[in-house]
């Protein structure tokens, strides 16, 4: 989705701002305020250094000034794709986020011009919508719901400035081709050496879930470890004792893609989730 429709247009500026930037000379930025001025300026997060003044003009068009948006016609055509029957999701990669930033910045215009109204009608659609950005790259990961419409989920996750590293997705997709929960496995790289780190993944269940989505292997281990829980006289089981349980069976070559199916249907928590799965605990739910 091209979200940079309006970027360097001067037609969604205010007059004395366009008359500004008619210029040739490009050395000095427009004084917009800074809340650094202020004595009770805007909470920022204190591990985010606040962005650095624009250099020239050209530097503040781009920073301060730009006016992204999604056009009517692009939009409209996604729409169409994302209600197809059968679709039971949606995967959308675009520039900038559909959030603002959690860094405060002296800008006229923070996010795109219309994001609020692009989420809404993502939300509208009743599935699961991810939506994959870049552009500040803070890294953040956010999900957005409606509770008034049952089954919508727009699923925000930001890349990593390309120096930075990169994030591996995982899509837990049923046999009737529903999405049921994204697993996010963060690369970064080590300022000191420049090699990439596995960080802690991210588990996403998405609101899609159904216990008839599961197949016939995964609600035959869920089965089996309700036969279990009762033998054992628990319900909280270690990551091998369901390894040494399901040996034999076909789930086993699976194992772990079956757990995360259950626990995204809700029929098992997982503690430790983010962990290897070696440190998991497998809690069993119901009856």
């Amino acid at each position: 989705m091209n979200t940079s429709i309006g970027s360097w247009e001067l037609q969604n500026l205010p007059e004395f701002l366009r008359d500004k930037l008619k210029t040739e000379d490009w050395s000095t930025p427009i004084d917009l305020g800074s809340p650094a001025s202020m004595d009770d300026g805007p909470a920022t997060p204190a591990a985010v250094l606040p962005p650095e003044k624009p250099q020239d003009l050209l530097d503040q068009y781009y920073s301060q000034l730009d006016t992204p948006y999604v056009s009517a016609l692009m939009l409209t055509g996604l729409m169409e794709h994302l209600l197809q029957p059968g679709r039971a999701f949606g995967v959308i990669v675009g520039h900038h986020n559909l959030l603002p930033q959690k860094t405060p910045r002296i800008s006229p215009y923070a996010e795109m011009l219309n994001a609020g109204f692009v989420r809404a009608q993502l939300l509208s659609v009743g599935k699961p919508v991810l939506y994959l950005h870049g552009h500040i790259h803070q890294d953040p990961i956010e999900v957005i719901s409606d509770p008034r419409n049952p089954g919508s989920q727009v699923i925000s996750i930001s890349a990593p400035e390309i120096g930075g590293g990169f994030n591996e997705l995982v899509f837990f997709i049923t046999d009737q081709d529903d999405l049921i929960g994204v697993r996010v496995v963060p690369y970064r790289t080590r300022p000191e050496d420049g090699t990439l780190v596995e960080e802690e993944h991210c588990f996403i269940p998405t609101s899609s879930n159904s216990r008839t989505s599961l197949d016939e292997n995964t609600f035959g281990l869920l089965v089996r470890l309700r036969q279990y829980r009762v033998e054992r006289g628990r319900d909280l089981l270690f990551w091998n004792e369901v390894a040494d349980l399901v040996r034999s069976n076909p789930v086993a070559d699976t194992l772990e893609d079956a757990l995360i199916m259950l626990h995204a249907s809700q029929e098992i928590g997982i503690h430790g989730l983010n962990r290897p799965n070696k440190d998991w605990r497998i809690q069993v739910k119901g009856k």
